[in-house]
C-alpha cells in the first residue's frame, strides 16, 4: 500500500474499476467491521457494495457525454455492475463522468445507516458511477467486460498526456544529456 500511495501521489495515471474505485477513494463506507485499507488520492466518498450483493449485479445503459465528446460513438455505454460500489460524494476537483438512477433498495446517505430511496418519492436519486480527478480515473462498473473500448481509449489518452507533460518538463535539459532510444515505458498498476 505505501508504494501504491506513492505512485498515486506522484501523479501517475491510475484507473480503478469496481474494487479499484474503492481503493482509490479517500473515504469508504459500508465496509465490514474494521474497514479496509485504502490507497486514497480520489477526493470522494464511496459506498462499498452500494448496489447490493452478487445476485443483485446488473447491466445498464449509462449516459457518457464526456466519453462521447472525446471518443465518439453512441451516447450511452453498457455498464456491467458486479456487486458494485457507488460514489456518494465528490470534492470540487472531481469531474463526474457518469451517473445512473439508484435502484430503490440502495442508500445514498454517506453514513452506514440504510435509508430507502422509496421514502424520497417524487425525486429521482442518481448515484455517481464514473469520475476523473487529475490523472485518476474510476468506474464503478467493468468496461473490460464489454466490446466497447472507449473507456480504455480515454484512459490511454490520459497516459499519453502524462507522458507528453513529463517529456516537456525534461526538454529543458541540454539535448546531449537526454538520449532516449525508445519511448518511455510506464508500469501502471492494475487494481
Amino acid at each position: 500500500f505505501p508504494a501504491l500511495r506513492d505512485f498515486v501521489k506522484m501523479g501517475n495515471p491510475v484507473w480503478g474499476t469496481c474494487a479499484g474505485l474503492i481503493f482509490l477513494a479517500d473515504k469508504a463506507i459500508g465496509q465490514k467491521l474494521g474497514g479496509q485499507e485504502l490507497i486514497g488520492g480520489l477526493n470522494c466518498t464511496v459506498h462499498r457494495n452500494f448496489f447490493g450483493s452478487q445476485i443483485q449485479s446488473f447491466e445498464a445503459e449509462i449516459s457518457v457525454p464526456e466519453i462521447v465528446a472525446k471518443e465518439g460513438g453512441p451516447p450511452s455505454f453498457r455498464g456491467v455492475f458486479i456487486r458494485a460500489p457507488g460514489i456518494l460524494e465528490v470534492g470540487p476537483e472531481v469531474q463526474v463522468l457518469a451517473e445512473i438512477s439508484a435502484p430503490s433498495h440502495t442508500s445514498t446517505k454517506s453514513d452506514s445507516a440504510p435509508e430507502s430511496l422509496e421514502e424520497n418519492a417524487g425525486s429521482e436519486k442518481k448515484v455517481i458511477v464514473a469520475v476523473k480527478q487529475g490523472n485518476l480515473l474510476a468506474t464503478a462498473f467493468h468496461p473490460e467486460l464489454t466490446a466497447d473500448t472507449r473507456w480504455h481509449s480515454y484512459f490511454l489518452k490520459m497516459v499519453n498526456e502524462t507522458s507528453q507533460e513529463a517529456s516537456t518538463s525534461t526538454s529543458l535539459l541540454p539535448s546531449e544529456d537526454l538520449i532516449l532510444s525508445e519511448k518511455p515505458k510506464y508500469d501502471l498498476p492494475i487494481i
